[in-house]
């Protein structure tokens, strides 16, 4: 994974995640990708205020470069559905490797607005900086524990030792079988 300050991941929205997967793993060569389902969690704000957003992933590497690829699975207020109503699909956000803290104040300071936040079930902070007027796009910040650190470490491995061809396409739980 890419070092601290360094862009660590780049998100793809898109209405139809199945076919967005077969184009990275087969047309650009990005994974494997491991899927999951995002229910809705607690606290999430779109502008400041209450939203409910129920997502698909698929998290893969490309090198050493993060690929996400998500679907919104309802009609909750978001940037995403914003994105796909006023551009289509296409690159939605990317990340730096960067403290939360630090790149929040960093951002704000630039006058860039949050768009979306919240905390993830292990208490992990994100948000999403509305930064299309800088450059096209959004600016994630996330907080990453050991956890996420280690299951990203699991999908670099992954990544690093896959043929490019079997099995492009696997569910989270699959991430344990790479621990051994």
């Amino acid at each position: 994974m890419q070092p601290e300050g360094s862009i660590i991941e780049l998100c793809h929205v898109t209405r139809d995640l199945d076919a967005a997967l077969l184009h990275w793993t087969r047309d650009l060569g990005a994974g494997p990708f491991f899927v999951f389902d995002v229910p809705v969690l607690p606290g999430q704000l779109y502008y400041g205020q209450p939203t409910e957003v129920s997502m698909r992933v698929g998290f893969g590497f490309s090198g050493g470069v993060l690929i996400e690829l998500l679907q919104q699975t309802n009609d909750g207020a978001s940037p995403f559905l914003d994105f796909l109503r006023t551009r289509g699909e296409g690159l939605h956000h990317i990340m730096p490797r960067t403290d939360f803290d630090t790149g929040y104040a960093r951002l704000s300071a630039a006058g860039h607005q949050v768009a979306y936040s919240g905390t993830m079930p292990g208490g992990e902070r994100f948000c999403l900086f509305d930064t299309q007027t800088a450059n096209g796009c959004y600016v994630e910040l996330m907080e990453l524990s050991e956890a996420m650190q280690g299951s990203l470490a699991l999908m670099e491995k992954a990544h690093l030792t896959w043929d490019g061809v079997t099995d492009p396409v696997r569910n989270m739980e699959r991430l344990a079988e790479l621990a051994g």
